[in-house]
């Protein structure tokens, strides 16, 4: 039976888009119900938001449990604190601000085990990643690397500048695009000239896509925020986020009654 990476990784490479939801908010029915909308992913945000591990792995399921993968961002590369999250069996780890190839590196290794392709420094103990011992755990415990994507968020000047060396490092699947950061970071180095922070998105598509690995970004939700990120060059992307929705649908609610009182 596949595995979410494995089903994400099949439709990107049959030239399909994967589509996911963002979220937040503790509760877990959020990503069952994204699952049941067909969402092919569930971006469980540990990095923005005050989600505690209990409810990191609470979204997981529910996620998997509704056919979606789950893809979770952490606060950082840290190999100790991601061991718990890696042992809850999420279908992909994304990193934030990965400004070089030292900190790609340092990812790679925090979800691969010593004996592995990767010189890893993952500690043993999958737990729920291979079900309890009811899954593939032979399997799982030779290759982690093939039930996991690890993704390397590129939200800073320096690491646009570093992206080849990111690239190259052995074990990243792929990128995620962080425009608002990156925005900033280019603002800072305004004395230098850069280019556009659009040019820049383009250039990171286009090299990333050239290095076979898979590149993602933030979606509207809007048609043509969708045709503009395949026209990028991107294969999977975030669609709508729970927080949003929820004040989107609430102004609306709110002003349909406030339009009948008066």
């Amino acid at each position: 039976m596949q595995n979410g990476a494995e089903r994400l990784a099949q439709k990107m490479e049959k030239g399909g888009f994967a589509v996911g939801f963002a979220v937040t908010l503790a509760e877990p029915a959020l990503s069952e119900m994204a699952g049941c909308a067909g969402y092919d992913f569930v971006f469980v945000d540990a990095e923005h938001s005050p989600l505690d591990r209990r409810d990191v792995f609470q979204h997981i399921m529910a996620a998997q449990g509704a056919g979606a993968a789950a893809l979770v961002r952490v606060r950082a590369a840290e190999p100790a604190m991601l061991k718990a999250i890696l042992d809850m069996g999420p279908d992909g780890v994304i990193f934030p601000f990965v400004h070089n190839a030292d900190t790609a590196r340092l990812a790679v290794a925090a979800c691969t085990y010593p004996d592995g392709p990767y010189q890893g420094v993952r500690g043993q103990g999958p737990m729920r990643a291979v079900r309890y011992g009811f899954g593939e755990e032979a399997a799982y415990l030779a290759a982690p690397e093939n039930y996991l994507l690890k993704i390397m968020q590129i939200e800073s000047y320096e690491g646009w500048l570093n992206l080849d060396e990111i690239l190259s490092v052995p074990g990243v699947d792929g990128v995620y695009l962080g425009p608002a950061d990156l925005g900033r970071s280019v603002a800072a180095h305004k004395d230098l000239n850069p280019p556009s922070v659009a040019e820049i998105c383009d250039d990171v598509c286009r090299r990333v896509r050239a290095a076979g690995k898979w590149m993602g970004v933030p979606l509207g939700t809007t048609p043509k925020n969708a045709a503009d990120a395949r026209e990028r060059g991107a294969q999977w992307g975030v669609c709508g986020i729970d927080t949003a929705l929820l004040a989107d649908g609430m102004r609306a609610c709110l002003a349909n009654f406030t339009m009948q009182e008066e």
